[in-house]
């Protein structure tokens, strides 16, 4: 389990910007003792975390090049999408861990990412290319009441969420490619994977999403959001976070008109 006092450290520090904080003020803001900063800071460092320290300051440098969930948890501003997070190093598919966790009675909202995946699925069944830590492959488990014949509507607000996210970054506008693909600068950027079944209670969202490059495919025109952005290198867990807080504010709390009219504005019309 991630050690929740790890996850309000690093909220501190991100915070400040990459500014120095004094640490008499940053133990006083976490609530707990210097010396126990000191030990949660090097446990950090050992997950590859960097930090510039003086006696009496400390500075968040860098954050490791992969996913860590208490770096998506410090940005996360959720009530439950994203509260409870699992990363593994390498798996077949994310979907296949979330639809086991919702066949076991896992919570909403539980998130499961992977550095690299063997056996992505895209649309159609296509395989989907997800290397070590060139992007971000994951999947949600949701249990909404949405009968299911209207579930779909789900993929719509990943794809609206994804895309803001994404724009946070990109230089380009992101477009979406119904049903269920994202489009930025004429490649794919995205795609979503949408899994339900009448035996079950629950839903399983995946979503793959191409950050720091895009796979070579002959004929197929592929992006990924580095590739079109001038912010320099992109946090990993800072563009997870944003998806995940954007999603739930498209899942939980704008009604269903909304989410398709935002859909439609967004849609490609080349299609």
């Amino acid at each position: 389990m991630t050690d929740q006092r790890q996850t309000d450290l690093l909220r501190a520090l991100i915070d400040a910007g990459g500014e120095s904080i004094n640490l008499g003020t940053l133990s006083q803001r976490v609530g707990f003792k210097t010396a126990d900063l000191l030990l949660l800071l090097s446990s950090l460092e050992q997950d590859g975390f960097t930090f510039e320290r003086t006696s009496s300051s400390i500075r968040l440098v860098s954050e490791p090049d992969a996913i860590r969930p208490q770096a998506v948890l410090a940005r996360l501003d959720t009530r439950f999408i994203g509260r409870e997070i699992y990363v593994f190093r390498e798996t077949s598919s994310t979907n296949y861990l979330a639809r086991r966790a919702g066949l076991g009675g896992s919570g909403e909202g539980v998130t499961f990412f992977a550095e690299r995946q063997t056996a992505g699925r895209g649309t159609h069944g296509r395989n989907w290319v997800s290397e070590t830590n060139q992007g971000l492959w994951f999947s949600i488990v949701l249990r909404s009441p949405l009968p299911g014949n209207e579930c779909p509507v789900l993929v719509r607000m990943a794809a609206l969420a994804a895309a803001e996210a994404a724009e946070h970054w990109s230089d380009m506008p992101v477009e979406i490619k119904p049903p269920n693909d994202l489009i930025l600068a004429g490649g794919k950027l995205a795609g979503f994977l949408l899994e339900t079944s009448n035996a079950w209670d629950f839903q399983v969202l995946g979503l793959g999403i191409n950050v720091r490059s895009a796979p070579r495919i002959e004929g197929y025109p592929t992006a990924a959001v580095e590739q079109f952005s001038s912010r320099g290198p992109i946090p990993l867990a800072g563009l997870a976070a944003h998806v995940l807080n954007r999603f739930e504010k498209w899942y939980a709390r704008t009604p269903l008109e909304l989410v398709e009219q935002a859909f439609a504005a967004r849609t490609l019309r080349r299609v």
